[in-house]
């Protein structure tokens, strides 16, 4: 594709590879919980998770204006 119609498309491709990262650092602060990481860590990676999620969404929904 070229021309104005490739631009969603990316946009689309953008917000998923976000919310792929989001539920990435999620399973990993899943596994840090498992083994017993120190509790920083799994906060981090927390809130990591939800911030690509919510990165991951708000760009989904602006690909759709």
């Amino acid at each position: 594709m070229t021309g104005p119609a490739r631009k969603p498309l990316l946009i689309r491709l953008f917000g998923w590879w976000y919310l792929c990262l989001g539920l990435a650092f999620a399973a990993l602060a899943w596994r840090s919980v498992l083994f017993g990481a120190p509790l920083l860590g799994v906060v981090l990676r927390g809130v990591i998770a939800v911030g690509f999620g919510v990165l991951g969404v708000m760009t989904l929904r602006s690909a759709r204006r």
